[in-house]
């Protein structure tokens, strides 16, 4: 497959040329004796894919992979702030690089040129850094100091189209990321975080597409005009599900389409109770008596037309925008990125970098090996990818054995990496025929 071949070369040019390029911006090799930059990198980020908390003995096995011959305390002694600033910088030049699996994940996907997914994920980080990546202070899930990373997955292809370190103060809704132009014919699909009527028009302007959540405070009106005062009013004759052509916001008015339809009795109070827990939990006041009758609705706006997807398909769409959820649970689970371990700021911050490198690679070589695949379990794909991390390390000066290493990664993983019986068709089977989602309309 083609896409094995350009992430082997991409992942030899990463941990090669392109390490060497960043260090002479980031001297992280003063004066060469056994490390060069690339066989740094090298060490560093096999190890952490390896294992999710290497010892420095762990690394210094490591390092004779790269046939570089080192005592553990010369790897403790290379944790400092000017590795951690290389390592940074490797990272944002490293995502610049995007990679299309072949295929995409289901043919409902192919009606737009790419389906972004935008959301975000907070790291708190030491009380030292706070001047750099200031916190929310004692708020809720927050702390003096943290990093939130936006991120933009292209649910076609797998690609992470961006992924942008921020202040852990930065709210979904001010970031820089919603000013990014897309590609004509794409799709964004975000949560109620990103919801703003002014970047839906500057994405129409841009032949761009997004399907949102409906915001409880946002005003909304009749094609003619008229206030919405109640949802109910949408619903005529006892009707479950509505399509039609509102205008949102009281100033703009933009004109989009609600699709929207009344849920069980059991989901609405289940909707009510997280709620409350919420607000308990964060310390805010209760939600709202128009919060809570909203509960008895799925509302979503949307200026993909009609003729392009049924209101089925978007919310089978939606749903989908659970998989950067999932990505950033392996990101954590897996991957350790919100682990604050070592005995310095330096050490604690290089890890967190070394494990945003590692998950890059993870995600290169998932989509050269299960990505398109609905039976495919992309956790336990990882799992695989983390085993096969020393054989792949062999690999890296041969572009021919590393393709080799990948092609046999791809098998493991379709032999031992398929998702579990479940009871209800998860993301993938709906993608693919959205009749399976059970709802009325």
């Amino acid at each position: 497959m083609a896409i094995v071949s350009k992430v082997a070369e991409l992942v030899q040019n990463v941990l090669g040329p392109l390490a060497e390029e960043v260090a002479r911006d980031v001297p992280i090799i003063k004066r060469r004796r056994k490390f060069s930059a690339s066989t740094l990198a090298q060490t560093l980020i096999w190890g952490f894919l390896a294992k999710r908390n290497p010892s420095d003995a762990d690394l210094a096995r490591t390092a004779l992979l790269c046939d570089v011959e080192v005592s553990p305390q010369a790897i403790e002694q290379r944790f400092t702030p000017t590795l951690v600033t290389f390592l940074k910088v490797l990272f944002l030049r490293a995502v610049e690089h995007r990679i299309q699996a072949d295929q995409a994940v289901a043919s409902l996907l192919q009606r737009f040129s790419a389906v972004f997914l935008l959301d975000s994920s907070s790291v708190t980080l030491p009380d030292e850094l706070k001047v750099e990546f200031p916190g929310r202070g004692g708020s809720f899930g927050g702390g003096q100091a943290a990093v939130k990373f936006q991120v933009r997955l292209d649910l076609r292809g797998g690609t992470l189209d961006a992924v942008a370190p921020e202040s852990g103060r930065t709210c979904d809704q001010g970031t820089p990321r919603q000013r990014d132009p897309l590609p004509a014919g794409s799709l964004r699909i975000t949560d109620l975080g990103y919801f703003d009527t002014k970047t839906f028009r500057s994405l129409e302007n841009q032949g761009a597409f997004w399907l949102s959540r409906l915001s409880v405070v946002t005003e909304i009106f009749t094609s003619t005009g008229e206030p919405i005062q109640q949802i109910e009013d949408l619903f005529k004759d006892g009707q479950r599900f509505v399509d039609c052509t509102i205008l949102l916001g009281k100033g703009a008015k933009h004109a989009c389409r609600l699709v929207g339809w009344r849920v069980p009795e059991e989901v609405a109070n289940r909707r009510r109770q997280k709620l409350d827990e919420v607000a308990r939990e964060k310390g805010t006041p209760p939600p709202s008596r128009k919060r809570l009758d909203w509960c008895d609705w799925t509302l979503f706006v949307t200026n993909v037309s009609p003729d392009q997807l049924s209101g089925k398909e978007i919310a089978v769409l939606y749903r989908a925008r659970w998989q950067v959820e999932l990505l950033f649970k392996r990101w954590k689970s897996l991957g350790g990125i919100a682990e604050m371990s070592g005995s310095t700021t330096a050490r604690r911050m290089a890890r967190m970098w070394l494990r945003m490198l590692v998950t890059l690679l993870q995600q290169w070589f998932l989509q050269a090996t299960g990505w398109g695949d609905g039976r495919c379990s992309y956790y336990k794909a990882w799992q695989v990818i983390r085993d096969q991390a020393s054989q792949v390390a062999r690999a890296l000066g041969s572009v021919e054995t590393l393709i080799k290493e990948i092609e046999l990664m791809g098998r493991l993983i379709a032999k031992t990496a398929r998702r579990d019986k479940r009871k209800q068709p998860g993301t993938f089977e709906l993608l693919n025929d959205p009749s399976l989602l059970e709802y009325e309309a």
